[in-house]
């Protein structure tokens, strides 16, 4: 199975683990020095996701290593990932329908989705059409990922310096009202072929773009609403949902990811193999989904990767 952005913060513990349980990975990343390309079987360098030559080298990618499933992990490159696999018969990517990740990387339209479902959601403004937007609130581009962009704001004269200073339009960016609370960055683990297997509640006690300390909880109240959002939109892949939970414990959606999450580790740590669990049932083998072990605190940190210099060649594509 062939990962991007391998050397992401939880794609490394997504590679161990595969491993250990008998796959054989082949890792992508656009950065030369990578920790996921270090410990991956096979390893390609790439050019980034918004590079013209991106999808010829993912084709080459798929040429040279057949891999039977391809896991995106960075935003912009998985609606090239799905237009790709779809020229490889038998060859199957890890993540939402296209319709489903469409809706998903443009957080208005998302929004405006969740709220027309019934489903709790931060309320909602295009930037262009803010006059109504309650305050305090948050400014962040439509498209985007890791709080890049992302700003916080008192009155509507914030909102005006914002998009003074802004590089795109007005309606490239969406308001919502800020909601104070615990914040939840929750794993829908559903199979390819529409199940959901698992749902797995992590709250990012600590976040600084990515969530750097979290900790697994039972919270019945974001598995109903993560349950809901699978049954009404029918993602068929897995999708990370991050949630506000207020004072009056509804929790409330601000963004949801169409792929896995940096917290995947933790998820893994709990005793869900998210990522393993998808795909075995994609091959129609025996799945059983174990409970997650609640409380379990992640603190993230940075470690090193050690190998012989000649084991460490890339192969550049295209």
């Amino acid at each position: 199975m062939l990962l991007t952005g391998a050397g992401g913060a939880g794609t490394i513990e997504i590679i161990r683990t595969l491993k250990r349980d008998g796959w054989v990975v082949i890792g992508a990343d656009a950065v030369e020095w990578s920790a996921g390309l270090a410990l991956a079987d096979e390893r390609f360098l790439i050019p980034w996701a918004v590079h013209p030559t991106f999808p010829a080298a993912l084709r080459e990618m798929i040429r040279q290593s057949k891999p039977r499933f391809v896991v995106p992990l960075v935003d912009e490159e998985i609606p090239i990932a799905h237009a790709v696999c779809a020229e490889f018969p038998g060859v199957q990517v890890v993540a939402p329908t296209p319709a489903f990740c469409t809706l998903a990387l443009d957080k208005w339209a998302m929004a405006e989705s969740l709220a027309r479902h019934g489903l709790p959601t931060a309320p909602s403004w295009l930037a262009s059409e803010a006059a109504d937007a309650v305050y305090p609130a948050i400014v962040k581009p439509r498209t985007g990922r890791g709080s890049r962009g992302l700003a916080f704001l008192d009155g509507p004269d914030d909102l005006a310096r914002y998009l003074a200073a802004a590089t795109d339009p007005a309606d490239r960016y969406i308001v919502q009202r800020r909601i104070d609370g615990r914040e939840f960055t929750s794993s829908a683990v559903v199979a390819l072929e529409g199940p959901l297997l698992a749902v797995v509640p992590k709250e990012a006690t600590v976040k600084k773009g990515i969530t750097q300390v979290g900790v697994t909880r039972e919270m019945p109240a974001i598995d109903a609403v993560l349950r809901r959002m699978h049954k009404v939109l029918d993602p068929r892949g897995p999708f990370n949902v991050q949630q506000i939970v207020g004072d009056d414990g509804v929790p409330y959606v601000i963004e949801v990811n169409p792929r896995y999450s940096t917290t995947v580790a933790l998820t893994l740590a709990s005793g869900v193999d998210e990522v393993g669990l998808v795909m075995r049932h994609a091959l129609g083998l025996p799945v059983e989904v174990p409970a997650f072990q609640r409380d379990l605190m992640m603190i993230r940190h940075t470690g090193q990767v050690f190998l012989p210099e000649s084991a460490y060649a890339p192969v550049r594509v295209p």
